[in-house]
């Protein structure tokens, strides 16, 4: 997949110089077919070493095998590029449908003490690695069916990104709650979150992706921060679903007995206790 935007293939003679004349116009992102199309008169191995030579220079570097990143002035003494600046580019060279999710998108949703300490992305597809690149971790989360009627865009250096709603970032922090620190830190994100979500008639549909246990468990959560009223919408909005609650343990990694007690309003086991008072 070609992504810069490749002009006449005789105006360059080597590859410093085209990065150099690709940052000038804000051309920041490349992959190798790019480099491969400007026909440089230089084999291949010196075209990899170029490109070896660059990266370890500092002038680009590289998230994602044969994509590349020119790093931008303002980044040059971290030698890193945060992830915003070209996960959308990224996502369509892979050929992946995508958006930001979690603890990424708990903060860009105003949950702004949460700063995450990888960048998580939920894709669909084939099994994608998770890894640290360029000093970053990417967390991947894979999801064939994505709720991409309640993805939002968000404006980045490099255009816009995908970026999961307030109410499908609520869902997914408690589906996936062993990725973000547990159910202790979910709590503490809804506690933020909650100023930006609504769950509206609009919302309904969302209930769909996500199984009842997630809903149940994320009901039970709102009436522990004591946001009533958003439990109350949420459970209207179950019963409305079809789906049927049924006996579901709060965590589902901890093991469960017959004398624990059962919440009344979701049917959750409660199998494990957060300290709401230090939230």
């Amino acid at each position: 997949m070609q992504i810069a935007n490749i002009r006449d293939m005789a105006e360059y003679t080597n590859l410093q110089e085209w990065v150099t004349n690709e940052m000038v116009r804000g051309g920041y992102i490349f992959t190798k077919n790019d480099v491969v199309s400007l026909q440089l008169p230089i084999s291949d191995q010196a075209l990899q070493n170029g490109l070896n030579r660059l990266t370890d220079h500092g002038t680009i570097m590289s998230p994602w095998q044969n994509f590349y990143v020119i790093i931008p002035t303002e980044y040059k003494l971290r030698g890193v590029v945060p992830p915003s600046f070209y996960i959308d580019r990224l996502m369509k060279f892979l050929g992946r449908d995508y958006y930001v999710s979690l603890l990424s998108a708990a903060e860009l949703n105003g949950a702004s003490h949460q700063k995450a300490m990888v960048f998580h992305t939920t894709v669909n597809g084939g099994p994608i690695r998770s890894g640290v690149k360029n000093g970053t971790r990417l967390e991947f989360t894979l999801r064939q069916n994505l709720p991409l009627e309640f993805v939002k865009q968000v404006k980045t250096q490099m255009g816009y990104m995908n970026v999961a709603g307030a109410e499908l970032t609520a869902l997914d922090i408690v589906a996936e709650e062993q990725k973000i620190g547990g159910l202790s830190r979910a709590a503490e994100i809804l506690v933020e979150l909650c100023e930006q979500t609504e769950w509206s008639e609009a919302k309904l549909p969302l209930l769909a992706y996500f199984s009842c246990a997630t809903i149940q468990r994320l009901g039970y959560l709102l009436e522990l921060i004591e946001e009533g009223e958003q439990a109350d919408r949420l459970y209207g909005l179950l019963k409305q679903t079809g789906k049927t609650m049924r006996k579901t343990p709060f965590k589902q990694s901890v093991a469960i007995d017959g004398d624990m007690p059962i919440d009344a309003r979701w049917k959750i086991i409660k199998n494990y206790d957060i300290d709401i008072d230090e939230i």
